[in-house]
């Protein structure tokens, strides 16, 4: 259940939905990436980054600061929003903000598992074309799957297993356990998890799951969403975890599991 906002989250939301033009886009998505970790260190590197990327952009220091102001419920509703403004502009501006995003993700070192979906999330909302849907499936069961497939979401599942269940205190144990909770449904005989995959990894494992048949996808989100419910800590996914099983669905034009969409405020906002 999510809180309700307060006044000062409102505020700062209606000011942001009046943010036009590729600068002051560009200054508030940026913000929103900065401040997605919450180390001291690394927020003074990605402040840094921020500040580089943004100080030509006059109103920068407002916009971030009502960025500040956004709960766990609007934080990445908000981004996408804005993601849709900026795709309404000049291929240019798309992609001076792509490479802009890199830079300041490149600040935090190493790079955190939630950043490489909210990149490959920004380039999908930015225009990048999804691979085409095969044939829908004669089954909705996902052992029906073909073994390269099932590789392909094992691979993804293991980057999640980084941030899900993600509850408080819950570490690599509760993430090994979400992992093989979830393989056990696709491959009841699957290996131990296997490393950590990186950037390029992730991305190409990404392409290939996003081939599933249309009425697989939710099935699958749904068996991400529903181990992390029986597995670790009875106090629900952390906002990190549920920003990243709702970036992946995204990613996999699937709809949310009600009780993932009601983590989240929807804004209401014009284009």
């Amino acid at each position: 259940m999510k809180p309700a906002a307060s006044t000062e989250e409102q505020d700062a939301l209606a000011r942001l939905s009046r943010t036009q033009g590729p600068a002051s886009l560009g200054a508030a998505v940026l913000s929103l990436i900065a401040q997605w970790d919450t180390g001291s260190t690394a927020s003074r590197a990605l402040r840094a980054a921020w500040n580089s990327e943004t100080q030509s952009t006059p109103n920068a220091e407002a916009i971030d600061a009502d960025v500040a102001l956004l709960s766990a419920a609007t934080r990445l509703p908000c981004l996408e929003a804005l993601l849709q403004r900026v795709r309404r502009g000049s291929k240019d501006d798309r992609r001076a903000l792509l490479q802009a995003t890199r830079r300041v993700m490149a600040a935090r070192s190493p790079t955190p598992p939630i950043y490489r979906l909210l990149w490959l999330a920004m380039r999908r909302q930015l225009g990048e074309r999804p691979p085409a849907a095969d044939l829908p499936a004669a089954s909705n069961d996902l052992t029906d799957l073909p073994t390269p497939m099932r590789s392909h979401i094992a691979v993804v599942t293991a980057h999640l297993s980084r941030l899900v269940p993600g509850a408080a205190g819950s570490g690599d144990r509760d993430g090994a356990a979400w992992y093989a909770l979830v393989l056990e449904r696709l491959m009841p005989q699957a290996d131990a998890m296997p490393n950590w995959p990186d950037g390029d990894t992730l991305a190409h494992a990404l392409l290939e799951v996003q081939t599933l048949p249309w009425m697989l996808r939710p099935v699958l989100v749904r068996a991400w969403v529903d181990a992390a419910s029986q597995v670790g800590p009875r106090v629900g996914l952390s906002p990190t975890a549920a920003d990243a099983l709702r970036l992946v669905a995204g990613l996999l034009d699937s709809p949310l599991p009600p009780e993932l969409a009601r983590r989240y405020t929807e804004p209401a906002w014009g284009p």
